[in-house]
């Protein structure tokens, strides 16, 4: 893995090799094209690989080199308390032709998660609420690698494409307690799409994804260690199953597919819909790989947009929506010894449902030189999390609402200037909740304090800048940087950022 990423940059470099391909491509237009809020609200099109070929009007290569630091002392404590990291990215996507588009990404991360309390594991939103957990936690180092490509081809009325990832994740502490997770993720998506009429495409695609974790805890010191909990959701444990198991094995498989219907040439409505089915099993490796838990997630998804161009002027609207369902099932056993477990049944206790829809509003005006973007929105989501017995939920509906704006510079053939600001508000309208006494005070604690950050009303400020210049060795440089603030009642989360790289 060391040498994964310059692997990958040296591929996608020469991938780039037809310069003649962009000779026409300036610069300037390049930029204007990436930080455009138009096509970054119609790139939802672009779950379908076949609609790659004309998402841009122009090749463009990336590169730049990120510092991250975040503190969110309101977040989930399985998420830890902020992260910081350092990382690379480069992306490439080449218009070989009028018919044929290749792209792919390569990116490495480092850092740590800080203070990550009672999960022990890597991947937390993957294989919740299966997790080993403890009181002590403390700093989760991490090392992430991933790289991607795709393909687009036209032929005659047709477009053909096809992606594939693969993703890898280290996670790992060096104090007590002392886990060690090894994660991968490989995902394929194959897609086509027809052009109707002359006037609008129509395309279905279709998508496969393997995950695997391999989680590994272990103590130095012989003073003794904390409890291990085998975590089932809303503070619930397997009690037969904690306090002696450190080792775990995560198998996952999804699969889905999507239909989309928008409008050939420019884009200017469209229509996709997608369902996703995801299964997950937790094998305890101790025990000769006894099935501990299983988790089946169902997932629907739709995206629309209608837009409309009066000359200098771009405005429209656009609708996401989200319906997830995760259920949990727990295997029962007959613990005959320490060391023979004997599956006798299985119950479904763990069920977490989110719907979600945001709207958003687009109005972009200017010209070549100067550029103006609004985009106002709205959203709504409703979550329900319960565990059957003994008996324990949390209920919450939002409204989130805010708009961004960006404001886009020219000031010559080499240099332009980015400016994005957000506000937003989040307004939890309604809540309830119900937990189990367990009786462990520390759990409980947990409990309340999620809950208090779930439940809470807060707003959120952006601001996000990214210049671009002239370089005597690299000619086409930019520098970024990007701070967030976000205001609850009981405290604040920051974020700040720092990136430069290269466009080309």
């Amino acid at each position: 893995m060391k040498y994964f990423l310059s692997i990958s940059i040296v591929l996608i470099s020469f991938s780039g090799v037809k310069l003649h391909a962009q000779i026409n491509d300036t610069i300037i237009e390049k930029v204007r094209e990436e930080y455009s809020f138009e096509r970054l609200i119609k790139n939802s099109i672009t779950l379908n690989p076949a609609s790659y070929n004309a998402a841009r009007k122009h090749s463009i290569t990336t590169f730049n080199v990120f510092t991250e630091k975040s503190n969110t002392p309101s977040q989930l404590q399985q998420k830890g308390r902020g992260k910081n990291l350092w990382g690379a990215e480069v992306y490439s996507l080449q218009k070989l032709d009028d018919k044929t588009a290749v792209w792919s990404n390569a990116s490495y991360t480092q850092g740590k998660n800080k203070q990550v309390v009672w999960n022990e594991n890597s991947d937390y939103d993957l294989i919740y609420p299966y997790v080993a957990a403890d009181s002590v936690g403390g700093d989760m180092k991490f090392e992430n690698y991933s790289f991607s490509g795709g393909y687009s081809k036209k032929i005659n009325t047709y477009t053909l494409g096809i992606t594939g990832s693969y993703q890898a994740t280290l996670s790992y502490r060096d104090i007590d307690p002392r886990p060690k997770n090894t994660a991968a993720h490989f995902s394929l998506v194959m897609g086509a799409d027809k052009l109707v009429l002359g006037k609008f495409r129509v395309g279905a695609y279709a998508n496969a994804e393997k995950y695997t974790q391999k989680h590994y805890l272990s103590f130095v010191s012989n003073q003794g260690y904390p409890m291990i909990y085998n975590m089932s959701g809303l503070g619930n444990y397997n009690e037969l199953l904690s306090g002696k198991l450190r080792q775990a094995y995560y198998e996952g498989w999804s699969y889905g597919g999507g239909l989309q219907i928008f409008e050939a040439d420019s884009r200017n409505w469209y229509l996709n819909m997608g369902i996703k089915k995801f299964n997950l099993d937790k094998l305890l490796t101790e025990y000769a790989d006894l099935n501990a838990s299983k988790i089946n997630e169902q997932q629907f998804t739709f995206s629309a947009g209608k837009f409309f161009n009066s000359g200098k002027t771009v405005w429209g609207i656009s609708a996401e929506g989200n319906s997830t369902e995760r259920k949990g099932t727990e295997n029962l056993f007959l613990n005959e010894n320490s060391r023979n477990y004997i599956q006798i049944g299985s119950v479904e206790k763990y069920n977490h449902k989110i719907n979600s829809i945001i709207f958003k509003g687009l109005i972009q005006m200017g010209n070549e030189k100067t550029k103006s973007s609004l985009i106002p929105f709205f959203e709504w989501i409703q979550e329900k999390e319960k565990y059957s017995s003994p008996a324990s939920r949390i209920e919450l509906s939002k409204l989130m609402y805010g708009a961004d704006y960006q404001w886009l510079k020219t000031f010559n053939h080499q240099q332009a200037l980015s400016v994005v600001a957000g506000l937003s508000a989040t307004n939890v309208y309604q809540k309830n909740a119900l937990f189990n006494n367990s009786g462990k005070p520390a759990i409980n604690s947990m409990l309340q304090e999620n809950y208090a950050f779930q439940s809470s009303d807060f707003w959120q400020a952006k601001l996000d800048i990214h210049f671009h210049f002239s370089f005597p060795v690299v000619k086409n440089a930019f520098v970024g940087g990007k701070i967030m603030y976000s205001n609850f009642k009981t405290g604040s989360n920051t974020l700040l950022a720092v990136s430069i790289g290269s466009i080309f």
